[in-house]
């Protein structure tokens, strides 16, 4: 194989690892604050971030499906969700969500992301010695 093809060859197998590794990636989407979310967004697929609200979280159906409200301290959007349970998803943690908002403020999401609160939490805790 000559230096052309050998280039060429790996120019392609570069390019496929890319769109491979990329692949549902979304881009251009920008996250989302639920008080940056406008008529403009309804029927569309949002990215937002926010915390699960207080007395908010319910399950259906057998557990099949959950509902919550996501806030951010100045709106809130309510949440369907018909996965898997995802970690650490209770009240008062952060989550971020993918899906669809519809005109009765609701994003039917399609993924959820949440975060550990002790991994991010800033309050300082004392050490435990034994004496």
């Amino acid at each position: 194989m000559d230096r052309r093809r050998k280039t060429i060859f790996a120019s392609v197998v570069i390019l496929v690892v890319l769109v491979v590794g990329l692949w549902g990636i979304p881009i251009g989407n920008k996250q989302l604050a639920v008080s940056e979310l406008t008529d403009e967004h309804i029927g569309k697929q949002v990215h937002v971030n926010g915390t699960v609200a207080e007395g908010t979280l319910r399950y259906m159906d057998n557990g099949s499906t959950i509902l919550f409200t996501l806030t951010d301290g100045h709106r809130d959007v309510n949440v369907s969700y018909v996965e898997h349970h995802p970690p650490n998803l209770v009240e008062g943690n952060h989550a971020a969500v993918t899906g669809k908002l519809y005109p009765n403020n609701t994003i039917s999401a399609n993924q959820i992301v949440t975060k550990c609160p002790s991994k991010y939490s800033t309050e300082a805790t004392p050490l435990e010695t034994t004496e």
